[in-house]
């Protein structure tokens, strides 16, 4: 189970006291070694020495306390508990906070990337890829094909890339090929396999009722897969859809035909997946 980074920064002020539970430490662990954002966030936040005390007295006392660290060991349970108190008033601003920075951010400074020219496919595939085009989520990439040679007629191609906060990918490429090459990229996919889907994001299958040639499902950053190219003989096409927090920011459906996206595929903000899944996320957080 990969945490939200909605759920990630609501756990932060007990992240950085080592209050969370062996589980809920692991799973925050994991989610900051992949999101910069969180761990900014984190870093703004700051981590107290310590040496630096909490009290829920007055600015004076306050002041007369810090002349007297020798006593520190005395306060320190109390700075801890009025620090986790402090924290929960604190975070309910930062979201407030957090919530107008993405609206700003959003409008006047993150754009959505488009890329149609499929001779710069190798600047977002693979190992040699752009740094932001490099990883993506962790995802297995290995169903696209790992550059485009000159035997392969390359019909259609897009990159989308849109960072808000957390990367967020769309990108297709289709692919007429002889009849030779056709039969052995077949044969590759069908190496690739195809992990369990349906259900994901309300996918309940492709169009004519047709299988994908090979899947890498994710129920949390989403799908690539291959398919039959509809109505075109020896022609393959690969999707990927990937992004975060179980919804897309974009406009996705103006950006691919609908023909290669799978039946029932809904990533809009408000879809049930993540509803349902949030409402799992959220309770298993009050444990």
């Amino acid at each position: 189970m990969r945490l939200p980074c909605e759920v990630v920064r609501d756990l932060l002020p007990l992240y950085t006291e080592d209050m969370l539970s062996p589980e809920s430490r692991r799973l925050t662990d994991e989610h900051l070694a992949e999101c910069g954002k969180c761990r900014a966030v984190l870093d703004e936040m700051g981590v107290k020495a310590p040496d630096v005390q909490f009290r829920m007295d007055t600015a004076q006392e306050f002041a007369k306390y810090e002349k007297k660290k020798k006593h520190k060991l005395a306060w320190l349970v109390a700075g801890i508990t009025a620090a986790a108190v402090a924290g929960f008033f604190i975070l309910n601003l930062l979201f407030i906070l957090m919530i107008v920075a993405l609206v700003v951010f959003d409008g006047a400074s993150a754009k959505v990337k488009v890329d149609t020219d499929p001779t710069h496919y190798s600047l977002y595939m693979g190992e040699d890829a752009k740094k932001e085009y490099r990883t993506k989520w962790g995802m297995d990439e290995s169903i696209f094909p790992s550059g485009i040679t000159p035997d392969m007629e390359v019909v259609d191609y897009k990159m989308v890339y849109y960072d808000p906060w957390d990367a967020q990918y769309l990108s297709y490429l289709t692919v007429s090929y002889t009849p030779s090459d056709y039969a052995a990229e077949l044969g590759r996919l069908g190496e690739c396999g195809v992990t369990p889907y349906v259900g994901c994001y309300g996918v309940t299958g492709f169009a004519d009722s047709s299988d994908p040639i090979a899947m890498y499902a994710d129920d949390y950053q989403g799908f690539i897969y291959a398919i039959h190219t509809p109505d075109k003989e020896n022609t393959i096409t690969y999707v990927e859809l990937i992004f975060c927090n179980y919804a897309y920011d974009i406009d996705y459906e103006d950006m691919i035909p609908s023909e290669y996206l799978p039946l029932g595929f809904d990533a809009t903000d408000e879809n049930a997946y993540r509803k349902e899944k949030m409402d799992g996320i959220n309770t298993f957080a009050l444990f």
